[in-house]
């Protein structure tokens, strides 16, 4: 079947006028009765012989008249005709087109010299090439806030510097959000002719089955094979014995092709410099765990990546990490007593290493003295007088980790303090032995003790408490909670002096307080490694790109992987590695149907579907002229046949 369309339609309103002709000709033929006398009978008679003859040239007349003024319209209106099989016209009706951009970071695979996210630019300055100054146009990308700023309705086409400078997004709105996007900006122009264009390279993720109007897909190069090396979950190797400056940095290799990769080379950058480089062999379809030694130039915040090299998708080479290293760590003890319980002082030696250790008095401690120091211990105070707690709560508003161990004896207001800094409700002080029933297996300090048989799991004096926050929860023993952690501290209730705890025989037990050392040194990897979504609190920030920038509300949503740094009282950097989920390439599970339409490689003829073949008004207009030619001849033929008369007037 063949499809007629207009690009003028309003106009053909005015076709009305076709019956002007004919409501005149009816109008004229409404006579008054004529009353005709018998000696003029003969006479008319005569008469209506020669209107019979002229009758049918009077009618032609009148359809001739009325096919000009209908045709005239039409070719104004601008029809266009399309037949099925026959190549469309150049020409196409006004047309209001959304293009949606796939900026997931599996668009930035390479195929030859580009990446899939090039092609698509290239294929998006083409379609701005076919419109018309009648069209509008809207640019959709996978990254929200892109669109808040840029998916207006343009005239006639995109800007080109626009197309150029849109990067890849690692946190995408769902293709369901940027369809829905699509049809509402389309309504917005008010255009009878609306289509989408979808540039993706069809990794499968959720559709809408039924969409309101077709998606039609561009097509953009596809590799024969697909192939992809991630570097995920970079991490330092606890040093639990002897610190020194050689770190072992643990990682993860994954390779999704099909194919094994050998000899693959791996790089470690901390602090913008180069340490080390590994090659590793890596099967088809497989993961591997793998560590890299490195040598740390200098205490301090030690930031940087494991990067594998040589792959076509670069946005998940690199595995980020961030942590603080101090060979030498100083450590301040808050304490009544002049000494330390050998079980803490032994576990404190291994960990200070070469470090400085400082026992204070509660009645001599100041907030200067204590900013010197890289952790501190508050353990057998009894009492804490409002001086001592305004200065430890600002020691942990400028980043000191602390680790507390209530004495025997604690006042009612050290009891309010703990209170509140750990979310419980502290107890007495308890001799009855009980055994150590949970270890929490998901937090830093217990993770490499959990699920290990404990021998010598029994307290006998401790203070009971009941946490209020199960996730705070280190150790508890039949429900009263024996170890807790919050944001920057540790709370141990058990009496390290006491040594009717045989916990403290237990080798998990140095473990543990290793790990909380670290954890409080902001030394464990969970401190400084985040995901991309979650917040950070900080006053000001440093993006990954180098750009520091102030944060009104002191909070900030993380949308690209690297290295975020977080400036206050001490600064500390966050490693925010990429959302894996893209690396492990799944095609398009949907099928071509009524709702959604695969492009050939002739898209480019396919495109402004919506165009109707070729325009006839030309042909119109000729038609129109023959018409008036042969109605100006039969007035002339009719005007030049002589009058007949009776013979028998």
């Amino acid at each position: 079947m063949f499809q007629l369309s207009f690009l003028n339609t309003g106009l053909l309103i005015f076709a009305a006028a076709t019956i002007l002709p004919l409501v005149i000709w009816l109008l004229a033929k409404r006579k008054p009765k004529r009353i005709v006398f018998p000696s003029l009978r003969f006479i008319k008679l005569s008469k209506d012989q020669d209107k019979k003859r002229t009758k049918l040239k009077n009618i032609l007349l009148l359809i001739i008249r009325m096919l000009i003024i209908l045709l005239t319209v039409l070719a104004i209106a601008r029809p266009m005709l399309r037949i099925p099989g026959a190549k469309p016209g150049k020409k196409h009706p006004p047309t209001a087109i959304a293009i949606i951009l796939d900026t997931s970071y599996s668009m930035d695979y390479t195929t030859g010299t580009k990446s899939l996210l090039d092609h698509a630019k290239t294929a998006i300055l083409e379609i701005n090439r076919l419109s018309t100054y009648n069209d509008r146009l809207i640019l959709i990308s996978s990254d929200p806030d892109w669109n808040r700023l840029h998916s207006q309705i343009y005239a006639e086409d995109i800007p080109n510097d626009l197309i150029r400078q849109i990067q890849i997004c690692h946190q995408p709105a769902p293709m369901e959000d940027l369809i829905n996007l699509a049809i509402r900006k389309l309504a917005d122009t008010q255009m009878p002719n609306r289509e989408i264009y979808l540039l993706t390279d069809r990794q499968n993720q959720p559709y809408p089955a039924k969409p309101e109007l077709p998606i039609h897909l561009v097509p953009l190069p596809q590799p024969d094979s697909y192939g992809n090396l991630a570097c995920s979950d970079a991490k330092p190797i606890p040093q639990l014995v002897q610190k020194s400056r050689s770190q072992m940095i643990e990682f993860k290799l994954s390779n999704y092709g099909d194919q094994e990769r050998k000899e693959v080379l791996v790089k470690a950058v901390v602090n913008d410099i180069k340490l080390a480089e590994k090659f590793i062999s890596i099967p088809a379809r497989q993961t591997v765990t793998e560590s890299i030694l490195i040598e740390l130039q200098q205490d301090g915040w030690q930031k940087g990546y494991i990067e594998v090299m040589d792959d076509r998708l670069s946005p998940d080479n690199r595995a980020y990490f961030a942590f603080p290293f101090y060979l030498s760590p100083r450590i301040a003890v808050i304490s009544e007593s002049s000494s330390l319980p050998p079980a803490l002082a032994s576990v404190i030696s291994v960990y200070k290493g070469t470090g400085t250790l400082t026992m204070m008095h509660p009645l001599s401690v100041n907030s200067a003295a204590l900013d010197t120091y890289n952790l501190i211990i508050v353990q057998q105070v009894s009492s804490l007088n409002q001086k001592l707690s305004e200065i430890l709560q600002e020691a942990s508003t400028n980043g000191k980790g602390i680790l507390y161990n209530p004495g025997r004896q604690i006042s009612a207001d050290y009891k309010a303090f703990l209170n509140r800094s750990f979310g419980i409700n502290l107890g007495d002080y308890g001799t009855g032995e009980k055994s150590i029933d949970f270890v929490n297996r998901h937090h830093y300090i217990s993770t490499l003790v959990a699920g290990k048989d404990n021998p010598y799991n029994r307290i006998s004096d401790y203070h009971s408490a009941r946490a209020t926050s199960a996730a705070n929860t280190i150790l508890s023993a039949s429900g009263d909670a024996v170890m807790l952690a919050s944001d920057g501290a540790v709370l141990c209730l058990m009496d390290l002096s006491s040594l009717r705890n045989r916990f403290l025989l237990d080798p998990a037990f140095p473990v543990l307080m290793i790990r909380s050392l670290q954890f409080l040194d902001n030394g464990s990897p969970e401190l400084s490694k985040l995901t991309l979504g979650d917040r950070i609190t900080a006053s000001s920030i440093t993006l990954p790109d180098g750009k520091r920038i102030d944060l009104a509300n002191r909070s900030l949503t993380l949308t690209e992987p690297g290295l975020y740094i977080k400036h206050g009282s001490s600064d500390q950097t966050v490693a925010v590695d990429p959302d894996y989920l893209e690396g492990d390439y799944k095609p398009l599970e949907i099928k071509a149907n009524k709702y959604y339409k695969f492009l050939g490689s002739n898209w480019k003829e396919q495109i402004f579907y919506s165009r109707l073949g070729n325009e006839l008004w030309k042909y119109l207009l000729i038609a129109t002229l023959i018409l008036i030619i042969l109605e100006i001849i039969l007035v002339k033929l009719e005007e030049a046949r002589p009058v007949r008369t009776d013979s028998r007037e």
